[in-house]
């Protein structure tokens, strides 16, 4: 039977395992298939010089880690585009244009993951930061991809990765309707309300934020 997937046409480079390009474009649906390396693109959001880490919810209908808690900014890096033509995935899901120079390049990530649907993920993340205190208010996202928006302190974020704590508050949160406006709520978050990456990379993500 055929796994439903986002964007199946959508062309992506395959990568080798070492994380070599090798400017062969495939349409994402198979890359996920058969579990080719591909390129991602990433960009937490830090406010407060740091204090503050800006996650965004997850759209119910996506076909991984559907409505949860995520990097602020994440997407496939098409086949052919450059690293300031990948940040596009800022504007396009959060409405924010910034400058590709304010972002701050941080690491790359490796991250294989084979899910109950069928899809193999085996991605290269490229990751960036970008400090903006704008309030959460001024964002514009796109209801397709992203359904809340919410700033949590960076020290409880960590201490509830490492299971210190067992939830976390947001200080500033906004839902996503399906029109597109957002609405100031208030939202507290579990380990099993985020996407699940380790402490280590969160560390080595966001460096002096923790």
């Amino acid at each position: 039977m055929a796994v439903q997937q986002n964007d199946p046409n959508e062309l992506l480079e395959v990568f080798t395992p070492s994380g070599q390009p090798t400017g062969r474009a495939r349409p994402r649906a198979a890359i996920h298939l058969d579990g080719d390396w591909h390129l991602a693109f990433h960009c937490w959001i830090v406010r407060d010089g740091g204090r503050q880490v800006v996650l965004q919810r997850r759209s119910l209908r996506k076909d991984t880690f559907a409505g949860l808690w995520d990097a602020a900014a994440a997407g496939h890096w098409r086949f052919g585009e450059s690293a300031a033509e990948a940040a596009r995935e800022i504007e396009e899901e959060l409405g924010l244009r910034v400058p590709f120079a304010a972002l701050t390049f941080r690491t790359r990530e490796r991250s294989a993951r084979q899910f109950p649907n069928g899809l193999i993920d085996r991605e290269l993340h490229d990751v960036y930061v970008l400090e903006d205190d704008r309030p959460l208010t001024e964002y514009r996202p796109d209801p397709a991809e992203v359904i809340g928006v919410a700033a949590f302190p960076s020290e409880g974020l960590l201490a509830l990765h490492e299971g210190i704590v067992e939830g976390v508050q947001a200080l500033e949160s906004v839902s996503v309707a399906p029109s597109g406006s957002v609405e100031v709520t208030t939202v507290r978050v579990s380990r099993d309300d985020l996407v699940p990456y380790s402490t280590g990379r969160l560390r080595r993500t966001l460096g002096t934020a923790f």
